[in-house]
């Protein structure tokens, strides 16, 4: 199984949707979206930005999408404490992962992929639930296409896709495996948002959110790639084969916005 997130545009936060240049960015992901083959659904936020990116491929491929709530940015408010190191922001409610790295490398707990949501700052907020919600969402979608998490933390496969790593396994690194020959593997799109994404995928792949949040960025409309590697027939586990790839913004000269980083972003737009 393939998952293919794709984080919105440039945003216009204040009217939640596109910038000019967001329009831009999604006109040339489009062309990209239009490209790939045996899409088997598209999911989007209820969010207007996600649904502003989403709309121009759907209406190209003539496709709906079915609207998540579980898929809007993870965006809920915790009560910063009083050891924050920018006290303008203490006793404030604020975004559950915006943080000074100070700060975030105080609590050993935010490393902890089981004990991050019971950290002393997410109890102020109802971060826990929220990330079951999103945790049971995704969940949800993937059991419907047979592959069910269980108690261990992966994925057992119901209706397994043949893989010659079954009968042919290779030692070491550069496993054969056939996937792409069979088109009928579920391929799933995600229209969302850097916090949701993040989110889901450290889901998936035994991480704190934290982790990501805080080290990771992937900008407006890259496209993020994870596939399931099934090394045994009927399990599954996920594993990140790209991470915000903006190949078809560079390629078509425009810049990448920074938005959500605070940091200049790496400029090899080729401009024609």
């Amino acid at each position: 199984m393939r998952l293919i997130f794709i984080r919105h545009g440039d945003p216009d936060y204040k009217n939640d949707n596109l910038t000019e240049k967001g329009k831009r960015e999604v006109a040339l992901l489009t062309k990209r979206v239009c490209s790939w083959k045996n899409i088997t659904q598209f999911y989007q936020s209820p969010l207007g930005r996600a649904k502003a990116t989403a709309a121009p491929s759907l209406s190209a491929l003539g496709r709906e999408a079915v609207t998540c709530s579980w898929l809007r940015e993870f965006d809920y408010k915790v009560h910063m404490t009083k050891n924050y190191p920018d006290k303008a922001r203490v006793g404030k409610d604020v975004m559950c992962w915006d943080f000074l790295p100070e700060f975030f490398m105080s609590d050993k707990k935010f490393f902890d992929k089981d004990a991050w949501a019971d950290s002393k700052l997410m109890k102020t907020g109802k971060i826990k639930q929220y990330y079951k919600q999103l945790c049971d969402g995704i969940d949800g979608v993937l059991s419907e296409y047979g592959y069910t998490r269980n108690k261990k933390g992966f994925y057992d496969v119901a209706k397994p896709v043949p893989n010659r790593n079954w009968s042919e396994p290779v030692d070491g690194y550069h496993l054969k495996s056939v996937k792409d020959d069979y088109p009928e593997e579920p391929t799933l799109v995600f229209f969302c948002h850097l916090g949701a994404m993040f989110a889901v995928i450290a889901h998936l792949v035994g991480l704190s959110p934290m982790q990501l949040w805080q080290g990771f960025f992937v900008a407006p409309t890259s496209v993020t790639v994870l596939n399931s590697e099934e090394r045994l027939e009927g399990q599954a586990w996920f594993r990140v084969e790209r991470l915000g790839d903006t190949n078809h913004l560079t390629n078509g000269g425009e810049r990448i916005s920074s938005s959500g980083y605070f940091a200049d972003v790496l400029d090899e737009a080729v401009s024609h």
